[in-house]
């Protein structure tokens, strides 16, 4: 496997929630959860010697203030965690059938993370020297159209300075006037990106797209050099340049427990590797033995000794040992 020789640093944008995860008819369990930032807690998981920035915002409430404390425990950097003094955390729950399957409700109309760019405006935070900065149709969905103008201006500032620009779409409906309002941003998004993330499902909402070829045909269209499709019962495809370089055959998890994560933790796995110059091929290999691992547990995040167990018997693996 590939080692890091300079201390890389990812920054991921989006939004920190508030999750309850319903245990029984009378009793939640509080955590916090995010799409980019469960990735980026697994990145750091998988490689502490990475530096790993939050960029969004917070209240001024008990719940952002464990929010905060929440992200220094996990040694992720909060220089450009912003703070909002008329907007409160949001919040989200939980529910999993027998089949560890997942079904969400949401209280985020007031979310502070709504504001984050209004707040870097007037802040300007110094993020010093970014390897890459990576972000979700989620944290693209929070926003005004207006901010997302400004999103992608951030984005292009530390493009020019060498940044990688990583993109996943996550699609959630509501947050969306239409599907041609999530395909405007989404392809504008896919154009700025250096590396992609899509899945079929979420292609089939916003496009229609039916099968991995049409996702694959819009991908290279919108010019993007690399991308990593994630197709369900099929796999996960691997392209570059256009080519296919790697495709990991779908293999079922010994028990599926909570998939809240199985994506996310993909990501994070997978750009850190990327990032540190392991191949395409071992990245999404790596990504995907832990994605497997990650949903057997419940709730978003799991233990730092899990992730470790997996890199271990990983390492193992790919030595031949």
């Amino acid at each position: 496997m590939s080692s890091v020789h300079a201390k890389k640093h990812i920054v991921a944008i989006g939004e920190c929630m508030v999750e309850l995860v319903q245990r029984d008819k009378q009793t939640c369990e509080v955590g916090f959860a995010g799409d980019t930032l469960n990735s980026l807690i697994y990145a750091k998981r998988w490689m502490p010697e990475v530096t790993c920035s939050f960029f969004s915002a917070i209240g001024t409430d008990h719940f952002s203030q464990q929010m905060l404390d929440f992200f220094k425990e996990n040694h992720i950097e909060t220089t450009a965690v912003f703070h909002s003094n008329s907007r409160n955390v949001g919040l989200y729950s939980i529910v999993t059938d027998e089949n560890g399957e997942r079904s969400f409700d949401y209280w985020r109309d007031q979310s502070a993370a709504k504001s984050m760019m209004c707040l870097h405006r007037t802040e300007q935070p110094d993020l010093g020297a970014v390897d890459m900065l990576y972000f979700s149709g989620i944290a693209l969905g929070i926003l005004s159209d207006g901010d997302k103008e400004d999103l992608f201006a951030l984005l292009k500032h530390y493009r020019r300075q060498g940044a990688l620009i990583a993109f996943d779409p996550n699609y959630r409906a509501t947050m969306w006037s239409d599907t041609e309002h999530a395909q405007y941003w989404f392809d504008k998004a896919y154009r700025e990106a250096d590396i992609a993330l899509p899945g079929v499902d979420d292609h089939f909402a916003v496009y229609g797209h039916r099968c991995s070829a049409q996702v694959v045909t819009h991908l290279l269209n919108m010019t993007c050099r690399e991308f990593v499709l994630k197709a369900g019962k099929d796999g996960v495809y691997g392209y570059r340049e256009g080519a296919l370089v790697h495709h990991q055959p779908f293999k079922q998890a010994p028990k599926q427990v909570d998939s809240t994560a199985a994506g996310d933790s993909f990501a994070g796995v997978y750009l850190v590797n990327r990032l540190s110059g392991t191949g395409m091929a071992e990245s999404i290999r790596a990504a995907d033995a832990v994605a497997r691992e990650v949903v057997q547990y419940r709730g978003a995040i799991v233990e730092q000794s899990v992730i470790a167990d997996v890199k271990s018997a990983f390492s193992n693996d790919s030595q031949g040992v």
